[in-house]
């Protein structure tokens, strides 16, 4: 499953108080005269995505667009998705703009909202924490964060990076790839990148 941009606009969801128990706007409820981005919103919440990690090849991968499964939360699966500029959506906060005042919410947003405020404030803080953490490391491993800046967000509020590995099925003991970048933790959680060996060229 593929989602488009999704964050590319701001949103304060539990902004939209409004909201009815239309089953038009229902988690996980895909209608045929549903718009585009909502059917791929919908998709998004939806309990089917695949997983990102591959305990078998300690391995982890997700491309732009794709919508992959990082976990739970309270029952609820916590899926994301990343646009081509790294901003993220996940199946607890969808950002999309607010309602203008005065002009009424269009299905998106409403649809945005009621994700938002279908989980608690304790839930929406346990799924910020693994997102924000699966978020940095995926940027370090596309080349848009450094190996040094990503261990200098460690303590930050988001789970430790051997937490986020141990919650995907990954053994942080062992090297592990993300998106086919070989990584390793040191005994203090610290992150290192593994350099492919680069061949000798010995001339005989």
């Amino acid at each position: 499953m593929k989602i488009n941009s999704l964050s590319s606009q701001t949103l304060t969801p539990n902004k939209i108080n409004h909201l009815n128990s239309n089953n038009n706007f229902a988690v996980g409820s895909i209608d045929t005269q549903d718009s585009t981005l909502l059917s791929k919103m919908k998709q998004l919440v939806a309990g089917n995505a695949p997983k990102a990690a591959v305990p078998q090849t300690n391995s982890i991968n997700i491309k732009p667009g794709e919508i992959k499964n990082i976990g739970s939360v309270d029952g609820s699966p916590l899926n994301i998705s990343f646009d081509a500029d790294g901003m993220v959506s996940t199946s607890f906060v969808i950002p999309i703009s607010n309602a203008v005042p005065g002009t009424t919410a269009t299905p998106e947003q409403m649809f945005a909202a009621s994700v938002y405020n279908s989980h608690s404030d304790a839930q929406q803080e346990k799924a910020s924490s693994i997102a924000n953490r699966f978020k940095l490391l995926y940027l370090v491993a596309n080349g848009s964060m450094s190996v040094r800046q990503y261990n200098a967000t460690l303590g930050s509020n988001t789970m430790s990076t051997s937490e986020l590995l141990t919650s995907l099925g990954i053994d942080g003991s062992k090297s592990f790839s993300f998106n086919g970048n070989s990584f390793s933790l040191d005994a203090q959680g610290d992150l290192h990148a593994i350099m492919p060996a680069i061949p000798l060229n010995v001339t005989q």
